[in-house]
């Protein structure tokens, strides 16, 4: 299934233009989930989101919709994965009340989180629900050195975690890298303008169109634009590309 989506709903300049012009911000999640499929959540990278508001959520969306919840930052930036396994177990609870509606869960690790912290990683996935689903978001400096980056994708796929992979500036020279560690691929791409995303996106297009092609269950790719009208063309573009190569992808959806 391929599941295309942006890292918020609650863009306010969407009115009129993906949102009805009267649109209230508390039917905004209605809404988006009528044009696209999924969605990161990140609010609960800020805080623990109380269970009423996920049942809200859930109440929300339409069939098949799922949500993308990102792990706290008290887990990966505050504590940096050490003496995380209490605040872990509710993140994983509180994931799980979005049942059917529950995608991938991501985990981005601190910039400070060193190589030689690997085996940290690995004891952490390790920890998880056998059934959990996470991706995790390596750093740049992961992807440099080839045995540094061959050992975190060995762990990785080793507990059955897949990977974030980043396409923003910092990564242009680096997206080569990456390499799929398990049955699903997660992109988040962020947005630079037409210009420079027509050919970006185009490359995903036909990269994901492969790996659908060889039966990959799962494909996520998350758009990240600034909140501006006027920056709409690639969001336009980018779903006009992805309704068309899901329809060929799931013809029976």
């Amino acid at each position: 299934m391929i599941y295309f989506g942006c890292s918020q709903w609650g863009y306010s300049s969407w009115k009129g233009i993906i949102y009805p012009q009267n649109a209230k911000p508390g039917k905004f999640l209605y809404h988006y989930s009528r044009e696209f499929n999924c969605v990161e959540v990140n609010p609960t990278y800020h805080d623990y989101v109380e269970p009423e508001r996920i049942t809200h959520w859930q109440q929300q969306v339409s069939e098949g919709f799922k949500f993308c919840p990102k792990f706290p930052k008290l887990i990966s930036h505050d504590k940096m994965l050490y003496g995380i396994k209490e605040l872990t177990d509710d993140f994983v609870y509180r994931a799980g009340l979005f049942g059917e509606s529950l995608g991938i869960c991501f985990l981005q690790l601190h910039p400070d989180f060193m190589p030689e912290e690997l085996p940290v990683l690995d004891a952490f996935l390790k920890n998880l629900p056998k059934d959990f689903k996470i991706s995790i978001e390596l750093k740049p400096k992961f992807l440099d050195h080839t045995q540094t980056r061959e050992a975190a994708f060995r762990i990785l796929a080793e507990n059955n975690a897949g990977i974030v992979i980043l396409d923003t500036r910092d990564t242009f020279s680096l997206l080569n890298k990456y390499k799929l560690t398990n049955h699903s691929a997660f992109i988040r791409f962020n947005s630079y303008g037409i210009e420079i995303d027509r050919p970006r996106i185009d490359n995903w297009i036909k990269m994901i169109t492969a790996w659908s092609a060889k039966g990959l269950p799962e494909i996520y790719f998350f758009l990240h634009f600034p909140d501006s009208a006027a920056d709409m063309d690639s969001l336009f573009y980018a779903k006009e590309k992805f309704e068309r190569l899901s329809n060929t992808a799931n013809p029976n959806e």
